[in-house]
């Protein structure tokens, strides 16, 4: 807005007049003369922006209806001004300063018309209770401008000429509408104008209605009294200029209802601030008509009071109601509902946490929610907090394991929101279900998928996956057991089976923990050991051997073990070939075994 030359163009005009008109050179002819011949020009700047506003893109209709208004409402100003531009050339002088009929007329037709607009101005949808409150709010407003507009001019009206007490109801009728305006639009949340906007046109209404009572034909202050005015008038246009840099009102649909307003309060201060200078004269008519204001409008607020203390009431027993349904459904729910503050500090917990966790709420409330969480899982629950806490409404769901208070863990499938912005909770809110036997059940589906079910070693598919994995060079063992047939066909399969298992554990403690001992099928198995070289493989070999020397106990028969081992080293990207050398050593061994 600083920027922008137009409105800077508008500024600079009426900072012009208005320093001439209080610090120029000239006769009382002069002054009236600029005044008037500058006045049309402000009221032909309100029709061009008000004009501006209403044809913008995506102004919602409502907006266009008040703008074209406005606009419609400056050319009866600009054409009332204008006739009174010819009387203050045609009878130079202060008696010019007043308004003549035609001019007086088109100010009350505009004033009369913007009340219709504001009156028939699109509103929410409200309630019996919100309406009864908005009459309330508005006819405090409209008891104490009235009171406080007459008042002002009391003490003068017996001593006004006719030109004068026109100038008197004009000013009177200006203030009324922006009470109008007030109420209409800002106690109903509806306003079509931006703030930036609306405040220097009820700034001009206050001003034109404080002075358009004192403007007389005996030219007392009549410089300032000009001033005053045309400033008004350069506000009143600076409005819908105001409202096009700030772009289009919002739909109605997207504009905020204020849920209070002090604008009735504001009355009523302002009727007492006014009492001891009333008093001060003594017992008058506008003493008791102070008092009658005072009276109605302290009848009204009492009234709104009364009628917002029923409403609070029913609110609160509503509200009760709510808490206590939601305390019913936390209560018996099996899911954990847990409430987090932005440093991580567990600030609420549901009754679940101690059916599921073994924990009651009390103990829990304080602690940091990562002391509760596995060591091993918070590479998955610190990146996931990270994405949380980077956008507002943000949502993530992560598996992880909680301790229970007797010493195991418990898998939970945990859905947590970032509702740090919302007034209220300001945190972050989980919700948490039990998948232990879930993930269990999907542990030991996946291990059966992977692993051997006689020996619990890795099965072929595991092996090869891994083998196939590789990144760098690698060594392969292929171990084959030499007479096995003759165990199963002497002492029967389950002999076979034991001797299975046997070497299959003393292969599992050979084998690193970096490597992966696998049975292939059959009597056949293997070891793969990721970045080993030929002594490392050798070594591991020579172990298993040594640890096959003692026989197998089966059914009190001791039964002799004995195995092949193949060894091939190589670069990754050729499993297949890595596979074939050792098979190729292997029964090379085998051979050289039997020969």
């Amino acid at each position: 807005m600083r920027r922008d030359p137009v409105l800077a163009a508008v500024c600079l005009f009426g900072a012009a007049v208005i320093g001439w008109l209080l610090y120029g050179p000239g006769d009382d002819a002069a002054f009236v003369r600029l005044f008037w011949t500058a006045l049309p020009v402000c009221d032909a700047l309100l029709w061009y922006f008000s004009r501006h506003v209403a044809r913008m893109r995506e102004t919602p209709p409502d907006a266009v209806r008040f703008w074209r208004a406005c606009s419609h409402v400056g050319l009866l100003f600009l054409a009332g001004d204008a006739s009174q531009t010819v009387v203050a050339w045609w009878h130079p002088g202060p008696a010019a300063a007043v308004p003549n009929a035609f001019q007086a007329a088109t100010i009350l037709a505009g004033a009369a018309w913007m009340v219709w607009i504001m009156l028939t101005h699109p509103g929410r949808r409200l309630s019996r209770r919100a309406r009864i409150r908005f009459w309330l709010d508005a006819a405090s407003v409209l008891v104490g401008a009235g009171v406080l507009i007459w008042l002002l001019v009391l003490p003068a009206r017996g001593a006004q000429s006719g030109g004068a007490l026109v100038a008197l109801l004009l000013g009177t009728s200006i203030v009324l509408v922006a009470g109008f305006a007030a109420v209409k639009l800002i106690l109903s949340g509806n306003a079509p104008i931006s703030l930036p906007a609306a405040a220097p046109m009820l700034l001009a209404s206050v001003l034109q209605g404080g002075v358009g009572a004192l403007v007389g034909p005996d030219g007392r202050h009549l410089r300032a009294l000009l001033a005053v005015q045309f400033l008004s008038a350069v506000l009143v246009a600076l409005g819908p200029r105001l409202q096009e840099l700030c772009g289009p009102p919002a739909p109605l649909s997207q504009r905020e209802a204020k849920p209070y307003s002090l604008l009735p309060y504001t009355s009523l201060a302002g009727m007492f601030a006014a009492l001891p200078v009333v008093l001060r004269d003594g017992i008058g008519p506008d003493v008791w008509l102070l008092l009658g204001g005072l009276f109605a409008a302290t009848v009204l607020a009492v009234s709104r009071q009364l009628l917002a203390f029923a409403e609070n009431t029913a609110l609160l027993r509503e509200l009760s109601g709510q808490q206590e349904r939601i305390r019913s459904l936390l209560a018996h729910s099996t899911d954990i509902t847990s409430v987090v503050d932005a440093a991580g500090t567990l600030t609420f917990v549901s009754p679940a946490t101690e059916r599921l966790l073994g924990k009651s709420p009390d103990a829990v409330l304080g602690t940091p929610v990562i002391s509760h969480i596995h060591p091993d899982d918070l590479p998955i629950f610190l990146p996931a907090m990270e994405r949380l806490r980077a956008q507002a409404g943000a949502t993530v769901t992560y598996q992880i394991r909680y301790a229970h208070a007797d010493g195991t863990w418990r898998w939970l499938d945990v859905v947590s929101r970032n509702l740090l912005d919302v007034p209220g909770v300001q945190a972050y809110v989980s919700n948490a279900r039990d998948a232990t036997q879930a993930r269990l059940l999907q542990d030991e589906l996946r291990h059966q998928a992977t692993h051997d079910g006689l020996t619990g070693l890795a099965n072929r598919a595991l092996f090869d996956q891994r083998l196939a994995g590789l990144q760098t060079h690698a060594s392969v063992l292929l171990v084959d057991l030499n007479g096995f047939k003759a165990v199963n066909d002497t002492h029967g399969h389950h002999a076979g089976d034991a001797v299975l298992v046997a070497v299959a554990e003393r292969l599992a403690a050979a084998t690193p923990s970096t490597g992966t001992a696998a049975r292939l099928g059959g009597d056949e198995f293997a070891v793969l050991l990721p970045a080993a070289g030929p002594a490392t493989a050798a070594a591991v070999a020579e172990h298993f051997l040594a640890l096959l020397d003692a026989p197998v106990l089966v059914d009190g028969h001791r039964l002799a073990v004995r195995a092949a081992v193949g060894i091939a080293t190589g670069p990754p990207g050729d499993p297949d070939g890595l596979l074939r050398r050792a098979d190729t050593e292997m029964y090379r061994r085998k051979r050289a075994v039997v020969g």
